[in-house]
């Protein structure tokens, strides 16, 4: 709800004035890990004395001496090339931060929150959305509204925000301090900037300061009777028919523009999904489309081809040759990733088998990148080819390699493919299947080119090809 509450929320502030409420803020502070603000304080430097320096902010907080720091501004790149301001605090203003997060989140998720808002939630997340987007979209919700705020955390007017957090928020103390969390400013290159609107991406506070504000949102949609569902500052509408989604439109623009936000028109559009395909939370939905055989229709869910790039960059990252390590290292390295990327490519398996328990009938199609999983563990293991050898690495070397350190090898090392780990879990795809159809597609491949070089009068067992496969039985060096 976003209606002002008559037992507005007191007594906030003193429920952080214990050591073990900072101590365990301070930990996931560290488990959240990150870079330290302007003090040059780390996440190392403060646990060396955490305990003297926990005592020594509590005690700032019971005499009301503590004060905000500004935050260091830091870019990072965007997928379109341009970079996102950070704002990243010291770590006493986040440990204070997550403090009183710590104390109003579970009082929002207590019937504020909307529970088709799904992002820096505990609890939800994209699994939610899935479940949310496939549900609709079974129902007959195919005209869609795709919208994103402009510049959202950079625009969020501090005032309207404060205006808002005062409906469920009594505690003067907390809200001055949400106030001077708002107007810290940020350093950059030695200069002090000051805030005039929005909050510091990089806060522990911001993503629940974001989703207060939303929440207006989502409840006026809610009172419209639209479907949606939200993700952070990106979110879609769903109708039957056209004109129910233009005018869903209109009225998320109109609340939008109420709150002093923007959307960002080069990122919104209306979508039939019966022809049209859009992406969101890196996936790509494509349309319903006919089976061959006319038995039905389906629709396709798969990674969009920027978060299959960026899953083959953090390989490529991941395996400098430079290094100089010992096959289970690299492995060590490369398997934590595959893995991370892989069970997010699961979440709409997931969200399908959770929308089954309550009756819904999946007519979604979720195995159309099983191509791009297979390059991706090639690539990942030529790149390992090559960093596994310490004399001179070098992709010639890596090729040489190929019939000795071929997909059981890598698979007997513990390496583990993308593919087989993607089918393992739908499916239980085992991993000697796995490996015996991967040889003996090799077999073909291999078979396939030959007879394509006699064809041209080409030979296939060249010099340096015999020299490659006797090195890898042991009978030459090189």
């Amino acid at each position: 709800m976003n209606d002002e509450l008559k037992m507005k929320w007191h007594s906030i502030y003193g429920q952080i004035l214990f050591d073990r409420k900072l101590m365990t803020a301070w930990k996931q502070v560290e488990e959240n890990k990150g870079c330290g603000g302007i003090d040059m304080e780390t996440i190392e430097t403060f646990k060396a004395a955490e305990e003297k320096k926990i005592l020594e902010l509590l005690q700032e907080l019971r005499t009301k001496e503590y004060k905000p720091t500004p935050v260091k501004r830091v870019y990072i790149p965007k997928k379109n090339g341009d970079k996102r301001p950070l704002g990243i605090p010291i770590i006493r203003d986040r440990i204070v931060q997550q403090s009183i997060v710590n104390v109003l989140s579970p009082k929002f998720e207590d019937g504020i929150f909307h529970k088709c808002s799904c992002g820096y939630r505990p609890e939800r997340g994209i699994e939610r959305v899935m479940q949310i987007i496939l549900w609709y979209v079974e129902h007959g919700y195919n005209h869609i509204y795709d919208c994103d705020i402009k510049g959202f955390f950079d625009n969020i007017p501090h005032k309207k925000l404060m205006k808002v957090l005062t409906k469920y928020i009594a505690d003067g103390t907390v809200l001055d301090m949400i106030w001077a969390w708002l107007k810290s400013g940020y350093m950059e290159e030695g200069k002090f900037m000051e805030s005039n609107s929005g909050t510091q991406q990089g806060g522990v506070i911001s993503p629940l300061l974001a989703n207060v504000y939303l929440n207006e949102l989502d409840w006026e949609l809610e009172k419209e009777g639209i479907k949606f569902v939200r993700y952070c500052d990106d979110f879609l509408l769903f109708a039957k028919s056209d004109e129910e989604i233009k005018r869903a439109g209109e009225i998320a623009k109109r609340v939008i523009t109420d709150l002093g936000l923007e959307i960002a028109m080069n990122k919104t559009k209306f979508v039939d999904f019966h022809k049209d395909d859009f992406k969101f939370v890196g996936f790509n939905f494509k349309h319903w489309r006919e089976r061959r055989d006319g038995s039905g229709k389906y629709f396709i869910v798969e990674p969009t081809e920027q978060s299959l790039k960026d899953f083959k960059k953090k390989i490529k990252d991941a395996t400098c040759k430079t290094l100089t390590l010992s096959q289970e290292a690299w492995i060590q390295r490369v398997n934590p990733i595959i893995r991370g990327k892989i069970n997010y490519y699961l979440y709409p398996y997931k969200a399908v088998e959770k929308n089954k328990q309550y009756g819904q009938v999946s007519h979604c199609y979720l195995k159309s990148f099983s191509k791009q999983l297979h390059a991706i563990d090639a690539y990942t293991r030529q790149r390992l080819r090559v960093c596994m050898q310490h004399k001179h690495p070098n992709v010639r070397k890596g090729f040489q390699m190929v019939h000795k350190w071929n997909v059981a090898y890598f698979c007997g090392i513990k390496l583990i493919p993308s593919n087989w780990l993607y089918y393992n879990k739908m499916y239980g795809y085992k991993m000697e299947d796995y490996i015996a159809r991967q040889t003996q597609n090799w077999k073909k491949r291999t078979e396939k080119r030959i007879e394509k070089l006699k064809a041209q009068g080409k030979e296939y067992y060249t010099g340096s090809r015999l020299k490659g496969i006797a090195f890898n039985k042991n009978l030459v060096t090189i």
